[in-house]
């Protein structure tokens, strides 16, 4: 069922595989993330650190912080109670 007209949640997940590649993650945290496992040799000999996992977070945050504050410019509250509570927490 689409969240909104021609809106699902496979198609979130194109969005979400774009704005990671779009901030740099290592193509391994991309397929861990996506819950997609690569057997390739190159695979084989990539790793995951703390650090790269932090900039994916680091960088998502930041992505969604600048979401709400380009909503809340268009209106401080929402109908939606869990979106109207982040924009009044901005």
């Amino acid at each position: 069922m689409p969240i909104a007209p021609g809106l699902t949640p496979h198609g979130l997940r194109h969005t979400h595989k774009t704005l990671m590649r779009e901030v740099g993650t290592p193509p391994k945290l991309m397929d861990e993330r996506m819950g997609h496992e690569d057997g390739s040799v190159q695979s084989r000999y990539d790793h995951i650190t703390p650090r790269m996992r932090q900039a994916l977070m680091t960088a998502l945050t930041g992505m969604w912080e600048e979401a709400l504050d380009a909503r809340r410019t268009m209106s401080l509250g929402s109908p939606v109670a869990a979106l109207d509570a982040l924009l009044k927490g901005r």
